[in-house]
């Protein structure tokens, strides 16, 4: 269903690297170095001082939590991997071949991980009809014009490399 891994993540992702393996390593997700840069080339390219976009997430409690909230690039890495290991957890991914879990873990941290829950209880995973529903119904439960990428799952897998880096 996704192109896995048919693209580069860029010198700038590259270069953060040694903030990503110490970080990875602190909360036991070294196998995961990979998948981590594939997001953090998502969200950003690895440039900006909120290189994973974790500002809006609960483990922020430095900055504001609001868009690019987070002006330390090495404490948005170290704040990323904590809720993106919250929500490999939560989708129950088994190792890093586990593309099926990875993707309902991927949409629960673009989304939130109330999508996880939601996703499993309604559709039994992930689906990409899933992931449009989701954002349909959060847009017009909060009043937005949008919410979230329904596509986040297939833009960010094509980054990862599940053999490495």
């Amino acid at each position: 269903e996704h192109s896995v891994g048919t693209e580069e993540v860029s010198e700038e992702v590259h270069e953060l690297s040694p903030y990503i393996f110490a970080y990875a390593c602190e909360y036991e997700l070294e196998e995961f170095v990979s998948l981590i840069k594939a997001v953090m080339m998502q969200e950003s390219g690895g440039r900006g001082d909120d290189p994973m976009q974790a500002s809006e997430c609960s483990y922020n409690t430095k900055y504001p939590k609001s868009p690019n909230g987070i002006t330390d690039p090495e404490y948005s890495i170290d704040v990323g991997i904590q809720y993106l290991k919250e929500c490999l957890e939560l989708a129950a991914v088994k190792d890093p071949d586990d593309i099926e879990c990875i993707s309902l873990a991927l949409q629960g941290y673009n989304f939130g991980t109330g999508y996880i829950s939601w996703a499993r209880a309604k559709y039994g995973g992930y689906s990409q009809l899933s992931a449009m529903e989701f954002s349909e119904c959060m847009a017009k439960q909060m009043g937005w014009e949008s919410y979230g990428d329904p596509y986040y799952v297939s833009h960010v897998l094509r980054y990862y490399n599940a053999d490495g880096e």
